[in-house]
Order: C-alpha cells, then sequence, then structure tokens
C-alpha cells in the first residue's frame, strides 16, 4: 500500500506532538524527583546522549533509503525478528497508550469531573482516537498539524506568565543531590527522550531520509526547549515536588497565569488544548500499532482491528488501582521499559544492521 507522502514540517509536527504530550503528563515532575535541583544540567547532559544516539541511528538509516526499523529487523534477522520486533512494538505503544490516557482521564476527573466516571472518560478519548484512525493517516496528520502550534503556544503562554513569580535561588544546589546522582544514575532520565521512538516509522511517508533528518532535529530541539522550560517554571516556582504528585504539573503552573479580573479560570481554556493533545497521541500510537501488526499478518481491513485496538488500550488503562499504581509505574518500570527497548534493543538492532550492511557491501567490492 503506498504511504502518504508529507513534508518536514508535518513530519516535525506528529513526532513533537508525541514527545510534547509527555510534557503535559508530568515528565517534568518526574526528573526533578530524581535530580532535584540539578535537573537542568541533567537534561543538557541527557540531551547530548539523546542526539549522540540519534546521530548513530540516523547513520544507519542513511544505508537504508526509504526503510524503517521494522524493514531493517527484517534485513537484520529475517522475518523471525522482524515479528518478534513488530509484537514488541505494538505491546509497547499499547501499554505506554494506555497508561497515558489512564493519566490524564484521573487528572481530569480530579480536577474538573468528580461526578464522572473515569471509565467514560477514558472511552471517550479512546472512541475518538479509533475514529480518526478510521478516516486514516492523512487526517490525523491534518489535525495534528493543525492543533500543534495552539497546544505550543498555550505552554510558552504558561511558563512566560509564571515567570514574574520565580525564585532563582531554588536551582542551588546546582549539582543538586550529588555528582553521581546527576551525571551517574542520573543518565537515566534519558527516557526523557523515549518517545523519539515514534521518529523512524515516518521515514516512509517522509520518502527521504533528509527529511526524516531534518524532521526529527526540529522535534528534538522543540521538545527539549519546552522540557527545559518546565522544568524551571517547576523548580523555580514550586518549594517541594511532591505537592503535585497526583495531578498534572503543568496544571499547576497554568492555575498561576492571571489577566486580571476580565477572565477568570482560564486554566480550563489550557486544559482544552491539552485534550487535543491527549486526542492526538492516542491516534498517532494507534495508528502505528495498527501499521506494525498488518505488516506482520498482512490483514487488509483495518476497521475491525482499530476496535481490537481500542479495546486492549482500554483494557491496559484500567489495570492501574489507585494513582499512586500509575505513578509507580511511570518512575520505574515505564523509565526502565523505555530505556531497555528504545536505547538497547532498538539500537542494538540498528548497529547489528550497520555492520552486516557494511560487511556485504565490502564483499560485493571484493566480486
Amino acid at each position: 500500500m503506498k504511504k502518504t507522502s508529507m513534508g518536514v514540517i508535518q513530519g516535525a509536527s506528529i513526532i513533537i506532538t508525541v514527545m510534547i504530550s509527555h510534557i503535559i503528563l508530568n515528565m517534568p515532575n518526574h526528573l526533578l524527583a530524581s535530580t532535584g535541583s540539578s535537573t537542568i544540567i541533567n537534561l543538557i547532559y541527557v540531551f547530548i546522549i539523546s542526539s549522540i544516539v540519534f546521530f548513530i541511528a540516523y547513520k544507519v538509516f542513511s544505508l537504508f533509503p526509504g526503510k524503517d526499523i521494522i524493514d531493517i529487523c527484517e534485513f537484520t534477522g529475517g522475518k523471525w525478528l522482524k515479528n518478534l520486533f513488530s509484537i514488541a512494538v505494538c505491546i509497547y505503544f499499547i501499554t505506554i497508550s494506555g497508561f497515558v490516557i489512564r493519566t490524564f482521564a484521573e487528572s481530569l476527573v480530579l480536577i474538573y469531573f468528580p461526578n464522572i466516571d473515569r471509565e467514560i472518560v477514558i472511552l471517550m478519548f479512546i472512541a475518538i482516537a479509533a475514529a480518526m484512525n478510521i478516516f486514516g493517516f492523512k487526517a490525523i496528520a491534518r489535525v495534528t498539524l493543525i492543533t500543534l502550534p495552539i497546544i505550543l503556544i498555550s505552554m510558552v503562554i504558561i511558563f512566560v506568565s509564571s515567570s514574574s513569580h520565580f525564585i532563582p535561588q531554588r536551582a542551588f544546589p546546582i549539582l543538586g543531590y550529588g555528582t553521581n546522582e546527576t551525571f551517574l544514575t542520573g543518565s537515566s532520565n534519558v527516557f526523557a527522550f523515549a518517545s523519539m521512538f515514534i521518529a523512524p516509522f515516518l521515514i516512509p511517508y517522509l520518502n527521504s531520509n533528509k527529511k526524516f533528518k531534518k524532521s526529527s532535529i526540529i522535534a528534538l530541539v522543540v521538545y527539549s526547549l519546552y522540557l527545559m522550560l518546565g522544568i524551571i517554571a517547576l523548580l523555580f516556582l514550586i518549594p517541594s515536588i511532591s505537592e503535585i504528585n497526583n495531578t498534572l504539573s503543568i496544571y499547576i503552573l497554568s492555575r498561576r497565569v492571571n489577566f486580571g479580573t476580565f477572565i477568570q479560570r482560564i486554566d480550563a481554556v489550557f486544559i482544552l488544548f491539552w485534550i487535543m493533545s491527549i486526542f492526538n497521541y492516542l491516534a498517532i500510537t494507534m495508528y502505528f500499532s495498527l501499521d506494525t501488526f498488518k505488516r506482520i499478518t498482512h490483514i487488509k481491513e483495518k476497521n475491525g482491528m482499530v476496535f481490537c485496538f481500542s479495546a486492549l488500550v482500554f483494557t491496559v488503562a484500567m489495570i492501574p488501582q489507585t494513582i499512586s499504581d500509575i505513578n509507580l509505574f511511570e518512575r520505574t518500570y515505564y523509565k526502565y521499559l523505555s530505556i531497555a527497548f528504545v536505547f538497547i534493543i532498538s539500537m542494538f538492532i540498528l548497529i547489528w544492521a550497520y555492520f552486516k550492511k557494511k560487511k556485504m557491501s565490502k564483499k560485493g567490492a571484493r566480486i
């Protein structure tokens, strides 16, 4: 099936949407909880690590024009590796999507809809994401491109409006809990960039590895800047990170936005924009889960699969019993699952493919 062709900005908007949703869902909070006042330095450190990883990945993808990571798996280890990795991709996307929607739904119910069951809120999000998938990837990409600027602008307004209340002294001690916690154990904060994993799946749609590189760099830089702004805002404003464990940290910041007595409860407007972001996030991850599954099963009819995958996302979302279970998953299992799958297993496959390709090229040159 012919893939929808897209440009650099459209590709970047899809990657940014997936990544920026994690900022809405407490990523700055999780980083601050692990590295404290040294999180600013730690973020620069893990950004450099992530950039190096991306550069290595791009060098591999440049040897396989128009191929994504699933194609490279097949080249490297044959169909068995392709099928095994594809199943792992589906499980990864479904698991993360389930916990993302559960976290956001819990916050919505807690803040605005205490009389509505969280199951209803979760079903509403999943139903809209499923509908977007039925309309196709082109519709998802267009909606993402239209709504992302609004979401980004709203976040800038929150960060800028909060700056008048900053207390920069809270950035000290600059090394937080110590050098080891900042640079050694703190290197695990590279998981904050794991959502960049969505980028290689766009290569067949971009039809160019150069477009892939540009889209990915734009997304990486934009996400890093917004993550830094979120960390600075929380660090300089909130005396104790434990105060915001059970709700969205960015919502706490939005409550501090003040446009005078004329406009009240502006935070409700921001929540509306974040709802758009989560809709888009679920639609994108569901699409690539479906697309990956179709490639190993060769199923042509997707509508039935949409409903099946929607049911799986809902099931995963309902697994946690309490908010504490969700926080535990995000700070432990999600962190190490992402590091293992994105930065270790996936990179091992890419490096394996690189050397195999080079070896084949040398044999060809000798012949």
